[in-house]
């Protein structure tokens, strides 16, 4: 039977699962919060699973307590010294003590004292028990799913912004927990990322995984679309494929990094991911003093270079081919392709854009 059949029982008994419960790993974690996205009508099940197998080892724990408590309190011990107590009494003035009314009581105050261990011993409390494993728990999630022709915002518990796309889905919990912060998103969103380097965000989207610290991106990975895109606006981004399924391989090894106006392509046919450029770069510099694109005989090495710092793209040329070339240009209205188009007609050039860089290549000048 398939997890998403499973029941609470199910999940108790399951190697795995319980594996989860006991020794928490980065791997077993990133599984079962991607089959619960996947399938969220299993989360009570898996919520009471995973108290059936914490209930479970606390009894086991506890054998060693409760024989002493058997030893201590058995039936037979507690109904010897209620035996001794009452043959002690004596009637004051002669009159008769009604037995039966005694022995009842005291069988009543034998069964409650009983009652009253294994409650007190087998029954959680708010006050008395604590979870011996908090990072262990299933947190609460919320769900939003915006079916509007308008953006959705939402702030999350640690202050990060999410704009929400037109039929769009995210998950996240009520408080983050553990050593990542989790969501999971259908559709498209964009992320300003509160930054905490200690508790790394992570976006799971369509087989993927986007990983950063602090920065903002946006990612499209609507259910019937064949690609998923990452695309990032400001900071250092990190994005592979899920391996869920596959816990003892590392991921991150396999997938790439993503600097301002690059973009991430992956495809769900062949799990396969490549590195772009965004298709409208923005400056990285919002304020930039426009003077940076006026050219007065200027090396095209400097207006080359005044792209990338512009727009943090790297651009890649011969420096034999194109060291002698001087520009006299004013750029400053253009976007960036349209600042390329007028650089490379001017040194007699052409440029393509490859894994997320600018390659320029020509006869030159």
């Amino acid at each position: 039977m398939a997890y998403h059949q499973y029941l609470a029982e199910d999940f108790a008994a399951d190697d795995r699962f319980k594996e989860w419960v006991h020794a928490p790993t980065p791997e077993n974690i990133r599984f079962w919060h991607n089959f619960l996205h996947e399938h969220p009508d299993r989360f009570d099940y898996v919520e009471e699973g995973r108290r059936l197998v914490q209930g479970l080892q606390s009894i086991h724990s506890a054998e060693s307590e409760e024989s002493n408590f058997a030893a201590l309190f058995s039936t037979r011990d507690i109904w010897t010294r209620i035996e001794a107590s009452l043959s002690d009494l004596e009637s004051p003035e002669g009159r008769k003590i009604n037995w039966n009314i005694s022995l009842k009581i005291a069988a009543s105050l034998a069964l409650l004292l009983s009652m009253g261990w294994l409650g007190w011993r087998y029954l959680p409390t708010n006050t008395i028990t604590s979870d011996p494993n908090p990072v262990l728990v299933v947190n609460k999630w919320n769900e939003s799913v915006n079916s509007a022709s308008v953006i959705m915002d939402i702030q999350l518990a640690d202050g990060t912004r999410v704009k929400l796309g037109k039929n769009s889905h995210l998950k996240y919990p009520q408080k983050f927990e553990g050593n990542e912060r989790i969501v999971y998103l259908t559709g498209e969103a964009f992320f300003d990322v509160a930054k905490n380097r200690h508790l790394p965000f992570l976006v799971y989207a369509g087989n993927t995984v986007t990983k950063v610290l602090g920065t903002s991106f946006e990612i499209e990975a609507f259910a019937d679309s064949p690609d998923v895109t990452v695309s990032v606006k400001t900071g250092r981004v990190s994005v592979y494929a899920d391996a869920t399924d596959h816990p003892h391989n590392d991921p991150e090894a396999s997938g790439i990094v993503l600097t301002p106006n690059q973009k991430a392509i992956f495809k769900r046919s062949d799990a396969t991911i490549h590195k772009a450029v965004v298709a409208k770069p923005q400056l990285v510099i919002p304020t930039i003093d426009k003077s940076l694109f006026v050219f007065e005989d200027m090396p095209a090495a400097q207006v080359f270079e005044a792209i990338r710092k512009a727009y943090g793209i790297e651009v890649i040329y011969s420096e034999a081919a194109f060291g002698q070339c001087r520009l006299t240009l004013n750029l400053t209205d253009e976007d960036m392709y349209q600042k390329l188009e007028v650089i490379c007609k001017v040194v007699n050039a052409h440029y393509k854009l490859v894994d997320g860089q600018v390659i320029v290549y020509g006869t030159g000048c």
